[in-house]
């Protein structure tokens, strides 16, 4: 598949007690056991220009297992065969993963790149499920946006985001998932991930979910351009699923896509 994309020069600044992940150069595809990169601490701005996927791309067209900008997470670090990430984001991923499991702490990968069909399948499921009938389109449209993305809009088209560990919010309260979620809190961003759906009262969108970490050196440019594409115009209308038409009533764009946590992406420069 070729890559046609703008190019984003993304400024990300760390303190003198940041952190900076140097990605190694093993592939994450590989069987072979890879050298663990470890986050280095830096004193300085360090520049990095982000190729940004066209917008169909960010839109779920993707094929991650036909495209050589993804790599498949390895098998020990996910629940099952065929979850994806963009290269950069795996290569972190599988970093962030073996330092986590040095301390006894499993972040195994349960979710990654959904194309737009996967997600469409996921939505018109829960919209066509019989308790749901009786409901207005919008109403439904909004009970389902609790913890699903209407298609088009998920940060999983984007190939940089991951969900680990546990999808019920309850298993991070207690026990493995808690002590995960504290070693993500703690760790995570210097890594390059961030936990965008935050139990904020200011933000709106989504319902909280601990699970859901975003690669946001990549992210943060590619919400960037889909911003861009809406203020001038090249945004397309949500289509090919149910309930599409509930998309502009409900502020899919400002209220979801944009409804991440204010620690996340700052646009005027960086995490």
């Amino acid at each position: 598949m070729a890559h046609k994309g703008t190019q984003h020069a993304l400024h990300w600044w760390t303190k003198a007690t940041g952190m900076l992940l140097i990605c190694g150069l093993a592939a994450c595809a590989s069987s072979a056991e890879p050298e663990v990169p470890l986050p280095l601490t830096v004193d300085e701005s360090v520049a990095v220009t982000v190729q940004v996927p066209p917008l169909s791309e960010l839109l779920g067209l993707v094929e991650p297992a036909n495209d050589t900008a993804f790599l498949e997470i390895p098998s020990r670090q996910s629940s099952r065969s065929g979850l994806f990430l963009r290269r950069e984001a795996c290569e972190a991923f599988v970093a962030m993963h073996d330092s986590a499991a040095r301390t006894g702490v499993a972040l195994t990968a349960l979710s990654a790149t959904r194309p737009f069909g996967h997600q469409a399948s996921i939505w018109n499921r829960k919209w066509n499920r019989p308790q749901a009938m009786g409901m207005a389109p919008v109403e439904r449209a909004r009970h389902i946006l609790r913890f699903s993305s209407m298609p088009g809009s998920s940060r999983h088209h984007w190939g940089t985001d991951v969900d680990m560990v546990s999808l019920e919010p309850e298993d991070f309260l207690s026990g493995e998932g808690q002590r995960a979620l504290e070693w993500l809190r703690s760790h995570a961003a210097g890594f390059g991930f961030v936990e965008v759906y935050t139990p904020d009262p200011d933000r709106p969108g989504y319902q909280p979910e601990a699970w859901h970490w975003s690669y946001m050196p990549l992210a943060g440019p590619f919400l960037d351009a889909i911003n861009a594409a809406q203020a001038d115009g090249t945004f397309p209308p949500f289509s090919g699923f149910d309930g599409a038409h509930t998309a502009d009533s409900l502020f899919i764009l400002d209220h979801y896509i944009n409804g991440i946590s204010s620690t996340g992406w700052n646009p005027a420069g960086g995490l």
